[in-house]
């Protein structure tokens, strides 16, 4: 194939999105591309089975346009997120459909070896059965080299130092590996189950023992010049405040998790700490209140800075329902600019703590196609 040619194909598929129909004349537009050029281009997809033609739009006059969707058999893909306390996959189609979901407990006082080896256990496990896998996605938490591909920190674990974690995946896989950040792969997940029209800026935040936050800006997930963007967990709350692990005072992550919650009523668990307050634990309930207050008033601050057309809340800490989401909403109202509350919609997540291992897996559907 000509050079042309070759960077031709390539900008189209860049523009495929799994579970979505195309049509001819929409990915002309999104390239640039002559109709005749995605013609023959799709054309060639459509024979060597990476594309399928469906039936498209029906218009309300004449006979309904062609589509073209990403054939969901030509392979699998792994979708993986390994924040603490589990490890969670997916087995997606090229199609983005869960296949297969499972997850494993993480435990963090084995240093490394408590997150790598269970990786690479289930990693080998899903390679050797079933079809042939294409390629395998890794939401990672922490500070990360997109360039490197290696894992700098991981949260809670000290000794955890330059782990070369696509390389490990390659090898345990066997097929190509894609790194997205945590955060951004809960923003691109999410942003997926918005259909027919995907919004161009929306905003996801899950909180439980952290706070991941991901955001879709102006139609592209927000990275970062290293891939680290979104610690919404690490803007300062309170000078005076507790020690975060990351060093520094006072992060919003001490004080609005589950983990803030339990640890002042000393309670052994979140659930537990909800059921308290839910029995008329006056405590309880007015620690959560507050909370979700100071949770809000960081959520305001990110709304402010990304106008999003949806806020989506996802995580543990929301579990508790009105007693945390009703002071969250309060917050948000009195400290985001009216301009941004005014296009906002805010929602619970449908997807839960299967956002990240979808994100990811999404993006290394993305990736993969892109190489065919």
């Amino acid at each position: 194939m000509k050079l042309n040619g070759r960077r031709h194909r390539t900008e189209l598929l860049a523009q495929l999105r799994p579970g979505r129909t195309h049509s001819r004349l929409e990915l002309a537009a999104a390239t640039g591309l002559s109709v005749a050029t995605v013609s023959r281009i799709t054309r060639d997809l459509v024979r060597r089975k990476v594309l399928l033609e469906v039936e498209g739009s029906r218009p309300a006059l004449g006979r309904p346009t062609q589509g073209l969707e990403l054939n969901g058999e030509t392979g699998r893909v792994l979708g993986i997120s390994l924040l603490y306390p589990a490890l969670r996959l997916v087995v997606l189609n090229l199609r983005g459909e869960i296949l297969r979901r499972s997850s494993v407990p993480l435990a963090s006082n084995r240093g490394p070896a408590g997150v790598l080896q269970p990786l690479k256990k289930i990693i080998q496990s899903v390679a050797r059965g079933g079809p042939k896998l294409a390629a395998v996605g890794l939401a990672l938490p922490g500070q990360w080299d997109p360039v490197r591909g290696v894992s700098l920190q991981y949260p809670r674990i000290p000794s955890w130092r330059d782990v070369p974690i696509r390389k490990d995946l390659e090898t345990w896989a066997g097929v190509p590996a894609s790194l997205v950040g945590y955060a951004p792969a809960m923003a691109v997940a999410e942003q997926s189950q918005r259909r027919p029209a995907e919004p161009r800026n929306l905003v996801t935040v899950e909180v439980a023992e952290n706070i991941a936050m991901g955001a879709i800006v102006n139609g592209d997930v927000l990275e970062g010049a290293s891939g680290n963007a979104g610690e919404l967990g690490h803007i300062p709350v309170d000078p005076d405040g507790p020690v975060c692990y990351c060093g520094a005072r006072g992060c919003l992550e001490t004080l609005a998790t589950c983990v803030a919650v339990t640890d002042q009523l000393q309670e052994p668990s979140y659930e537990g700490a909800i059921g308290r307050a839910r029995q008329g634990d006056a405590r309880g309930a007015e620690l959560l209140g507050k909370v979700g207050r100071i949770l809000g008033t960081g959520l305001a601050t990110a709304l402010n800075l990304f106008n999003p057309e949806v806020l989506v809340l996802n995580g543990r800490f929301f579990d508790a329902g009105d007693l945390v989401s009703d002071p969250v909403r309060a917050a948000i109202k009195d400290h985001a600019v009216p301009s941004t509350l005014k296009s906002l919609t805010i929602e619970q997540s449908a997807l839960g703590p299967l956002a990240a291992p979808l994100g990811a897996g999404l993006v290394a559907i993305r990736d993969a196609v892109r190489r065919m």
